[in-house]
């Protein structure tokens, strides 16, 4: 979120290189990948109550526990791994920090 903030025209506190597009301004560049590191986190703490749900366990081996954590961990490493691949674009993108 820092990154989208940094990058808003009038703060200009950094500049990418690269990014979206915008329809309504030509001349500005979005922060595409910064936007995704957000979506990205706020949907992984979303599945987080999924996961304290299947910390219960009927008799301490709930089948359906352990089938809710299946479902929902590998969408959150999916989601993590991506967000992990973004931001290193992300990062390769800086060009300017202002002072």
């Amino acid at each position: 979120m820092d990154i989208s903030l940094m990058n808003q025209q009038g703060v200009d506190e950094m500049r990418l290189r690269a990014g979206g597009s915008s329809s309504a301004m030509p001349h500005k560049q979005n922060p595409i990948l910064a936007e995704l590191l957000v979506s990205l986190a706020r949907y992984n703490s979303v599945q987080l109550g999924g996961m304290h749900q299947a910390l219960i366990h009927e008799q301490e081996r709930s089948g359906a526990a352990w089938a809710l954590e299946w479902m929902i961990l590998p969408a959150m490493l999916h989601s993590t791994a991506r967000g992990l691949r973004a931001a290193q674009e992300l990062l390769a993108q800086v060009e300017t920090i202002g002072s």
